[in-house]
């Protein structure tokens, strides 16, 4: 008969010291990832390192020191990483450490195939239960392929380890010596509260993410800004690689259940987490959550079968027709690969999904303020996510949609988006380089795009409409529409007067100042097959008392209230900017829009002329609110 676990688990116990001295020199040894680092054999194994010579490690992402990037071991150690984490930040770019380029979702192959071999597995886990099995915990990721690929397992039990569900579970029999050592895992250091340019991202992103959506977020201001904006929503999902507090607070607000999920339904399902104490205690025996490896979480197969997967990923740098860099910058190696392209990718191929790059528009460097939205990638910057990959592309200044554009299009767009300093200085360059007209404008770089502007509707005939101000970019839309109108509606919207609209016009109506002029549009679709079906817009005077104002509606939409909104929203903005008067020129026989004049409930006046009414309408002085 065999003997018991718990007897076999006995004799498997050694100093930490000791079990690192199986360490054989000239071979390879994986190190366990992030918070999941088994620190007590880290410090083990370099105070042995004069024992080890040319020993390679590897891991994705360190956290806490890596003492044996130091140059004086550098005969022992050499350091080799699939994420480039702060602690190898230096070495690497220094040549006393290694990189290696990877999407984490193929890194399980790596070992699991003997082309990256493993000859020692050095992890955290936690105390085995009654049946000896033991958990990874916060780290699954690529720690659970290097378990069972190597030659040699060493073991860090913890008690501090949460006991986490899933693909997690190694049992006492898969692991060669065991090193009992309980210590407060590494903590994922904690965001600073966000500034304002980190909300202004977070509430844009948040205004692209449906009730019921599934969730992929990576770790940093950002992301967790993200999450906060995310209280009013219903029954989220989670699968992602890795998470961290926000997603803890929004499953205790019962903003995340995962009902809606395709897969894995009613679980947050992560590859790894990194964040405080309080987390690592949430997730502890948490049967809302499960760990999988990174070849489950990141890979695009599976992320592409979750309806409405909206994945967030940063980047470093952007050029104008939609390449992406975001694991170096310039030459500097910065970070890695990880699972930004398997995400982005995923989601592109799921249903309704939203793919979403997200960063400031600038970057703080030794020389000033640096645009991070360029005509061409900075010398030595690496590709991540090609310009046929990327589709939503988020700064503070608003959202671009890349995906399915034209060359000009997406650098319109994307200079729309730029910090306003910059931007005079991209159109020239995307001139010079031919990628847009050459007598195209672009609107004062005083006014950003007012997002909060942004209005969802439902018309009589139940369509969703989106109304929001107008963008340089829609010019293609508005032209559509254009040419999609009667004869009649020209007639009546422009008095015979204009039979084209060739772009030197376009631009003028799609450049507007958000101050003297504000256009706002009615869009219909998703991205990629968006219509603008509706404009309204004003134009003040100089003292900016009283204004402009006209509207149309494309011919399939009429007479189902998108011209009654339309008004009603102009009238709004126009109120909330001290504008007292509305003017109006109608042709007499346009009964529809004298009816939503006299409809109003403001006050009208009008006159005649030549078949031409003239209205005038008051608008009233705003009402102001209880503080």
């Amino acid at each position: 008969m065999s003997r018991d676990w718990r007897e076999r688990y006995a004799d498997k116990i050694m100093p930490a010291a000791r079990a690192v001295n199986t360490i054989k020199p000239g071979s390879r040894v994986f190190i366990g990832s992030a918070c999941g680092e088994p620190q007590a054999l880290v410090r083990a194994m370099c105070e042995a390192g004069q024992e080890m010579a040319d020993t390679e490690l590897i891991h994705v992402l360190t956290l806490g020191v890596a003492p044996y990037t130091d140059p004086k071991y550098s005969a022992n150690f050499r350091a080799n990483a699939f994420f480039i984490g702060q602690s190898l930040r230096e070495p690497v770019n220094e040549a006393r450490a290694d990189y290696t380029p990877i999407f984490l979702s193929q890194v399980p192959g790596l070992f699991r195939s003997g082309r990256v071999p493993i000859y020692t597995a050095l992890v955290m886990v936690s105390p085995p239960d009654e049946q000896g099995f033991c958990s990874l915990g916060v780290s699954v990721d690529i720690t659970r392929a290097a378990v069972e690929s190597a030659k040699v397992v060493i073991a860090q039990v913890n008690k501090y380890m949460p006991r986490t569900l899933g693909e997690s579970f190694i049992h006492v029999d898969q692991i060669d010596y065991l090193v009992e050592h309980d210590e407060p895992l590494l903590e994922w250091p904690m965001v600073t509260p966000e500034d304002k340019i980190t909300r202004q991202i977070a509430s844009h992103i948040a205004r692209l993410v449906p009730d019921g959506a599934t969730l992929q977020l990576g770790i940093g201001r950002i992301p967790d800004a993200v999450l906060q904006t995310l209280t009013q929503h219903n029954d989220l999902g989670i699968h992602t690689e890795m998470f961290s507090e926000g997603v803890k607070k929004l499953v205790e607000l019962g903003v995340i259940t995962g009902r809606s999920k395709t897969l894995n339904k009613g679980k947050v399902v992560g590859s790894f987490a990194a964040g405080s104490h309080a987390l690592f205690e949430f997730m502890n025996g948490n049967a809302q959550i499960e760990m999988h490896p990174s070849d489950y979480t990141n890979n695009p197969f599976i992320i592409s079968q979750h309806d409405n997967m909206v994945a967030i990923n940063s980047a470093l740098e952007i050029d104008l027709t939609g390449q992406v860099c975001a694991d170096s910058l310039g030459q500097q190696f910065y970070s890695g690969l990880g699972g930004h392209a398997d995400f982005i990718r995923g989601a592109a191929l799921a249903r309704n999904g939203k793919p979403i790059i997200a960063m400031p528009s600038t970057a703080v460097t030794r020389t000033g303020l640096r645009s991070r939205i360029v005509p061409v990638l900075s010398e030595g910057s690496g590709v991540i996510t090609t310009r046929g990959d990327t589709h939503y592309v988020v700064t503070e200044y608003g959202v671009a949609y890349l995906h399915g554009r034209n060359l000009r299009e997406r650098a319109m767009s994307l200079i729309g988006i730029a910090h306003p300093d910059f931007r005079s200085e991209l159109l020239y360059a995307a001139k010079r380089r031919r990628i847009v007209y050459s007598n195209q404008i672009m609107p004062p770089p005083s006014a950003p795009y007012p997002a909060e502007l942004e209005t969802k509707i439902t018309l009589a005939d139940g369509t969703e409409v989106t109304l929001r101000p107008i963008r340089p970019d829609d010019e293609p839309l508005i032209k559509d529409m254009f040419y999609s109108f009667s004869e009649k509606t020209k007639y009546l919207r422009y008095h015979n007067t204009l039979k084209s609209m060739p772009h030197n016009k376009l631009q003028v109506f799609c450049n507007v100042d958000y101050d003297t002029e504000m256009a706002l549009v009615g869009i219909t679709g998703l991205p990629g097959h968006e219509e603008v079906i509706g404009v309204g817009r004003y134009l003040t005077d100089a003292a900016k008392m009283s204004a402009e104002m006209a509207f149309v509606v494309r011919d399939d939409f009429q007479r189902k209230g998108l011209g009654s909104y339309l008004f009603r929203r102009l009238v709004e903005i126009a109120q909330s900017q001290g504008i007292r008067r509305f003017h109006a020129e109608v042709l007499a026989e346009n009964s529809g829009m004298l009816k939503i004049f006299h409809r109003s409930g403001l006050k009208v006046a009008t006159t005649t002329e030549e078949g031409v009414v003239g209205i005038d309408l008051e608008i009233p002085t705003p009402v102001p609110q209880p503080k």
